[in-house]
């Protein structure tokens, strides 16, 4: 898998291969898959603990392959637009295509190696990485505590969130992924909410009072365990829906700011804005046989729904 993407990233058209961001992670996972190669095979107890070792850094060293590719389309469109064609969806070229491909295998990678790694360092209720009985409202509870205090930092304020339906379901997952969807979701609806009390109340001091909750809702089916989350932020307009899946659709701003912020260590957290958040959070959901979905009304607000599939018997090709 390292070897095919580093192959795919090789041959990027329109020069994104050569820009200096994706020649950096194109670099990272060749260094990945050389360590690799040249390990033994972990056929002894000490051999085993060096490749895990091994396993372990890789993980850290491909954290901010996300922002790091986000910073290399902001240098495609950078250096296009001396010549009139700016934005990924005015290239022939799908690039939202091949980050699909490339997340849900990366993905699929994340999972193997942590698998490899936990399984090394067993907790009580978990095979590996994956809780078998993991409780979506607990996992959710703590993105809310997270995004929150993010939202309140970044934005000054931050609305309530409030959890209704069936809390006690239960399904076997992976938690971490699952935060990382509640997590992206509820930060881009409490943004929403903030932006548009303040749009409401130019001359006011915000309040509580202001800002309507966001409503997280849970519900159990046959198949799948059901997340809804809705905010009343005003909506996406509908021109926008068709975008909303892509890598360079984004209402947070100007998303090279936000990546150089990221690079000083004493900036504040960066709260929305790289463009990756929705469609990455939908591959988390697809690899493991569930999906988003998204339903707005412009002038109103927002509803996603996230569907985890509980059956564990769907198939999902990771390239």
């Amino acid at each position: 898998r390292l070897a095919r993407r580093v192959r795919e990233l090789k041959k990027l058209p329109y020069g994104l291969g050569d820009t200096k961001s994706i020649t950096q992670v194109r670099k990272m996972y060749e260094k990945s898959f050389f360590e690799i190669r040249r390990h033994a095979k972990p056929i002894t107890p000490d051999l085993e603990a060096n490749f895990t070792k091994l396993m372990d850094n890789m993980m850290v060293e491909h954290n901010n392959v996300q922002a790091t590719i986000a910073a290399g389309l902001q240098e495609l469109d950078r250096g296009r637009t001396d010549m009139g064609e700016t934005g990924q969806q005015r290239l022939p070229f799908d690039f939202g295509q091949f980050l699909d491909r490339f997340y849900l295998s990366r993905v699929g990678m994340r999972v193997l190696v942590g698998q490899h790694i936990m399984l090394h360092h067993p907790q009580e209720g978990f095979v590996g990485i994956i809780q078998k009985e993991c409780y979506p409202a607990k996992v959710c509870q703590h993105a809310i505590e997270d995004a929150t205090r993010i939202c309140e930092q970044i934005c000054g304020h931050a609305p309530e969130v409030v959890v209704e339906g069936a809390v006690n379901i239960n399904i076997t997952f992976i938690p971490e992924h699952l935060y990382y969807i509640c997590f992206e979701l509820l930060k881009n609806s409490m943004r929403a909410v903030v932006e548009r009390a303040k749009e409401k109340y130019p001359e006011k001091e915000l309040r509580m009072g202001d800002l309507p909750p966001v409503v997280v809702v849970f519900a159990e089916g046959a198949e799948d365990a059901t997340i809804k989350i809705s905010d009343k932020g005003g909506g996406i307009p509908r021109s926008g829906m068709n975008r909303l899946w892509t890598y360079s659709f984004t209402t947070a701003g100007n998303t090279s700011e936000k990546i150089e912020r990221l690079k000083d260590e004493k900036a504040k957290p960066v709260m929305a804005g790289f463009a990756h958040g929705l469609p990455l959070s939908r591959i988390h959901a697809r690899a493991f046989g569930g999906d988003i979905q998204v339903m707005s009304m412009q002038g109103y607000g927002t509803d996603v729904y996230i569907h985890l599939s509980k059956m564990g018997d769907v198939e999902v090709a990771v390239p």
